[in-house]
């Protein structure tokens, strides 16, 4: 059982009352409080405990269609059984018609991805292990309130950013909140697997909010490749502390 949230018993306050957000992540003071203050200001003072979620989005993807790259449709389906096992479905539409889908998922030890009808294969190349990791890590830091949990390491950062690296998996993010303290964006370096480069991602983050089956996210989010624009997308359908087989995050069934 994760316990993540009660009242804080260390006097730290956010407009004037009591902050009811307790972290058992490790940490600096400044960090702690900056992921504090952007829980606060994503989920009021009811945030979430979150031990396993579904999430369904839906957006527009860049893809190769013929000789030309444009944006076709997309749909993504993220799993995920905190703190180390992570899938990513997605299919790429045009005119309806299914261009091009797969699975990436993560078991805790290894790393599988599908394409298309093909089986599954193990990856085992730790650039492309660590990519596709660190990806999906950043989507469930877009949640914030897994963050808080005693896995995460919390640093803060000269230019007012803040680092959360999962330390079961020894995966970093960096993450920048706005004025108000919502949650910006989110960036790190990877390898991208489409260039075979190492290169800066990072997800924009729409700083208006929506309650999606009872969960509070942002309504869109942009993602890049150093200046590229990837992905961008929306989330449609949400089951908290979803119910998942091993099986699923090794590839040995589907859905």
């Amino acid at each position: 059982m994760i316990i993540l949230f009660g009242y804080s018993n260390d006097n730290e306050t956010i407009n004037g009352g009591k902050m009811p957000v307790l972290l058992l992540a490790q940490g600096d003071a400044k960090a702690r409080d900056l992921l504090k203050k952007a829980i606060s200001a994503r989920y009021g003072f009811n945030p979430p405990a979150i031990e396993s979620l579904r999430i369904d989005f839906k957006g527009r993807a860049r893809a190769k269609v013929g000789p030309i790259t444009a944006w076709v449709p997309v749909e993504v389906l993220a799993s995920f059984r905190f703190p180390t096992q992570m899938r990513w479905d997605f299919t790429v539409k045009t005119i309806g018609v299914a261009l091009q889908n797969g699975i990436e998922a993560y078991d805790g030890q290894q790393y599988r991805r599908a394409r298309g009808s093909s089986s599954p294969s193990l990856m085992n190349d730790e650039a492309a292990v660590s990519s596709m990791r660190r990806r999906m890590w950043s989507v469930a830091a877009l949640l914030l309130t897994p963050l808080g949990e005693h896995f995460v390491k919390l640093t803060s950062n000269d230019d007012g950013s803040l680092n959360a690296t999962n330390t079961q998996l020894n995966d970093t993010v960096k993450m920048f909140l706005r004025a108000n303290d919502t949650l910006e964006r989110i960036e790190f370096e990877c390898v991208n697997p489409d260039t075979d480069r190492t290169q800066m991602f990072s997800l924009q983050v729409a700083e208006q909010q929506t309650p999606v089956n009872g969960l509070m996210l942002p309504t869109t989010i942009h993602t890049f490749w150093d200046k590229e624009p990837y992905l961008e997308f929306e989330p449609v359908a949400v089951e908290s502390n979803a119910q998942f087989s091993e099986a699923q995050f090794s590839l040995t069934a589907q859905k």
